[in-house]
């Protein structure tokens, strides 16, 4: 609403929150200060109390990749565009029958999905709905994208990991039972119809959040604090 570019974001909440206000942007995208205020917290590393203190030292930020989603109809226009932080989805929505989809890399053809739908994840949504469907935990600093599939139909197909140069592309093909359903960080579901294609590529707008430590002792703290990482009793020596 406002002509005038904000210098800084400040959300206080959860991590839902912070993917709300990276989504009120989409194109360059001041840095975000996440607060503590929800009942999940591993994208806000501070407190309430130390939020005021936080942008009067020097700060340190994590640079966090967007994807680029597309949807194109079956004559190749674009239907709708989004940037977003953690991950599209694609699945069979309310449809009783497994999702059929057609996947590519680079216009390479990649596999065929048989399954309840495919997640196309950030570094950063590694640890949301892609680590829960069993894919890799991945550094948020690491450039890549990650495929992982919802309940597969096949005991073979398992999440991959792909560079973040690579453009992939996944459509509903003609033969298919039922259409598709598609959804960005949670949000825009929109209906698949046979044609339809979504695609998918590294966005050139990432979202810089501002770290309490640095990159990686402010993720490995979120991953022991908020999932108990490989957490167990040790054994006594003998």
């Amino acid at each position: 609403e406002h002509e005038a570019f904000p210098d800084l974001i400040c959300t206080i909440g959860g991590d839902g929150l912070l993917m709300h206000a990276a989504m009120l942007f989409q194109g360059p995208i001041p840095p975000i200060l996440a607060v503590a205020g929800g009942s999940l917290g591993f994208l806000t590393p501070f407190s309430k109390e130390e939020m005021v203190d936080a942008i009067r030292v020097r700060i340190c930020l994590s640079i966090r990749m967007r994807l680029e989603c597309r949807i194109l109809n079956g004559q190749g226009a674009v239907r709708a565009r989004y940037n977003v932080l953690n991950e599209v989805v694609i699945d069979r929505g309310s449809s009783p029958y497994l999702a059929a989809l057609e996947c590519f890399c680079d216009d390479v053809h990649l596999t065929t999905v048989q399954a309840d739908g495919i997640i196309f994840a950030t570094p950063t949504g590694s640890t949301a709905y892609s680590m829960a469907a069993g894919g890799s935990v991945v550094h948020p600093a690491v450039p890549a994208i990650l495929v992982t599939p919802i309940c597969p139909h096949v005991l073979s197909f398992r999440s991959m990991v792909f560079p973040d140069h690579v453009v992939l592309r996944c459509y509903v093909p003609d033969d298919a039972r039922a259409e598709a359903s598609v959804a960005f960080d949670g949000k825009h579901r929109q209906e698949l119809h046979r044609g339809d294609s979504v695609q998918i590529q590294m966005s050139a707008y990432p979202v810089p959040t501002i770290n309490r430590m640095d990159h990686s002792s402010d993720w490995l703290g979120s991953l022991k604090q908020n999932f108990n990482f490989n957490t167990r009793p040790r054994q006594r020596p003998l």
